[in-house]
């Protein structure tokens, strides 16, 4: 999570520091003010190089842990830098029209990424995927396969990424799958892309779709009805 600073920027008291960024509770980008009072007592003379302190969201009052690494003091006052956001945040993602078998394996595959368990957020993936096919039925692999290939193609990440979205989406086997390659934080940004066009071209845009010809159709028959 990328930090921005009004005013004065590290490294520099921490008292002068003005932090924000989008809000990981209401995300909203907000400003965050210092709630808690740092033990310089303490901090100085046990030659503490890190501590965490408590912020409050401008906009939800939510609290916000944030990290930060001493590098010298003026007087009583630590000079930080390094400011590093350490509340789990987890992903936004579209659940509009998506089966409920579907939707409880990937609010677990984005817990795992909330947390940076790559592998994990990888192997659930494989159990989304399963759901996805398990609910479509017939011809549930080829669609998938297909959608894989369209998104590879216009982010035009090349057949490296084809395959190992196959390998890690669609042959693995149940379990931790430990025959896979390790999944890094961008191969997880690529998987959690690729899950959320798939939820979106297999069951949000046709839904929606229905829907609106569903109220299409009865804006006609109560029209036809008032006639």
């Amino acid at each position: 999570m990328q930090i921005t600073f009004f005013g004065d920027q590290p490294p520099t008291a921490l008292i002068e520091l003005r932090p924000g960024c989008v809000c990981p509770q209401c995300r909203v980008a907000s400003r965050f003010t210092l709630v808690t009072n740092v033990k310089s007592d303490i901090l100085g003379p046990d030659k503490i190089k890190q501590f965490i302190a408590s912020y409050s969201c401008d906009n939800c009052l939510a609290p916000l842990p944030i990290q930060w690494t001493i590098t010298g003091w003026n007087g009583n006052r630590p000079i930080v830098t390094s400011p590093k956001v350490v509340s789990s945040i987890k992903e936004l993602f579209e659940f509009e029209h998506v089966p409920e078998s579907v939707k409880t394996e990937i609010e677990e595959a984005l817990d795992c990424l909330s947390v940076s368990a790559f592998n994990g957020f990888a192997a659930v993936c494989r159990r989304a995927t399963q759901a996805i096919c398990v609910n479509i039925g017939a011809d549930a692999t080829t669609k998938i396969k297909t959608q894989i290939e369209d998104m590879i193609k216009t982010s035009g990440l090349g057949d490296e990424w084809k395959e190992l979205a196959y390998q890690i989406m669609l042959s693995g086997h149940d379990g931790s799958h430990p025959h896979l390659p390790d999944v890094t934080s961008e191969r997880a940004d690529v998987l959690l892309s690729l899950l959320k066009d798939l939820t979106y071209q297999l069951y949000t845009r046709p839904g929606k779709i229905k829907q609106a010809a569903l109220l299409r159709q009865s804006a006609i028959n109560s029209s036809k009805t008032k006639t």
